[in-house]
């Protein structure tokens, strides 16, 4: 008897950052939730999405519509993570494994993933190389951002070292003070999975989450007088900006300015949640509810949606029936703080 399967992804988008100065802006790892492959069996029925700087949660609901149990591979591919962390954003915590700290539960209960590790070489126009077993080899751990990966480095060979260099796994980097550093340049590709049942006809609950990583420029771009029409153009498309918005923006980049940043800072931070990938299942989501958290009553947030209402201190929420995603969700932050 051929077995159904049925893939939940966790969508992965490269996220397109906005033109800023390239010495203090950082781009987020986009991430996304769960997504159905095309199926007439398993439908989600409800999706509670919650977002915030610190925590991104997904609640779902998914019924087996069938009189059969369907067993399905569950998959959550992580983003890509290379050992040049000045390409990132914020990290969570690059040192292990789950660098987004993402957990899954199964109607209520905690549950425990397998990964799978593959390294790549990715240059463009060129098919990906898969190193994995190379640096297996070499006793190299695939994470390339962990002090496990910089010590197994160091132990090899001069000889050993400059063959990686030589093969594009690796780059040397001379520094001002002399020191030496060689880099990965490999691409971790990582992924979390298990096998889960869908039992005939009942209702399965799934809560994910993470801690996002974020984007952002350690001033304000939007509300600077410097800001020419395409880049402003590409805030309104991205977030929704409104001239109310913008007037705002603009008056705290004018306090910001005011004494050089000495005593008030103000800044951007971006969040990118990629809702658009792949299917979801057997039609629209039936009931689909975003909760935002700017965290930060002082704290200015700007993005799309419609019926838009704030239901709390920090909170805005809109509720969408038979909800089928047109955009992935971009989230402006403008930040403010003060001085030591």
């Amino acid at each position: 008897m051929s077995m159904r399967t049925l893939t939940l992804v966790l969508a992965i988008l490269a996220a397109a950052s906005l033109p800023v100065r390239a010495d203090d802006s950082t781009a987020e790892l986009a991430a996304g939730g769960l997504v159905l492959e095309k199926t007439d069996t398993v439908a989600l029925i409800a999706e509670d999405l919650y977002l915030s700087e610190k925590a991104v949660r997904i609640d779902d609901r998914f019924r087996n519509r069938t009189d059969a149990d369907v067993e399905t591979n569950i998959v959550f591919p992580m983003p890509d993570i290379t050992g040049d962390l000045d390409r990132h954003g914020s990290i969570p915590d690059p040192a292990h494994d789950n660098f987004l700290r993402f957990t899954i539960e199964i109607d209520g209960q905690s549950v425990t993933p397998e990964i799978e590790q593959r390294a790549f070489l990715l240059r463009n126009g060129k098919p990906p190389i898969e190193i994995s077993d190379r640096l297996r080899a070499l006793s190299i751990p695939l994470v390339p951002t962990v002090e496990a990966t910089e010590e197994a480095l160091r132990r090899l060979g001069e000889n050993q070292r400059m063959a990686l260099i030589q093969a594009g796994i690796l780059e040397r980097q001379v520094h001002k003070d002399g020191t030496i550093a060689d880099v990965p340049l490999w691409t971790l590709k990582s992924k979390f999975w298990r096998r889960q049942v869908f039992p005939a006809g009942r209702e399965i609950a799934i809560r994910t989450s993470y801690v996002p990583s974020l984007g952002g420029l350690s001033s304000l771009s939007y509300g600077s007088p410097d800001l020419d029409p395409p880049r402003k153009a590409q805030y309104v498309n991205r977030y929704c900006t409104e001239p109310a918005f913008e007037k705002v923006a603009q008056a705290l980049y004018r306090r910001a300015s005011a004494d050089g940043s000495r005593s008030f800072q103000a800044y951007e931070r971006y969040l990118t949640y990629g809702i658009t990938s792949g299917g979801n299942g057997a039609g629209p989501i039936g009931t689909f509810r975003l909760v935002v958290d700017k965290g930060d009553p002082a704290t200015q947030v700007a993005f799309c949606a419609a019926n838009l209402k704030k239901i709390g201190p920090t909170t805005f929420e809109t509720v969408v029936k038979d909800y089928v995603p047109k955009r992935d969700i971009d989230i402006l932050f403008l930040k403010t703080g003060t001085g030591d």
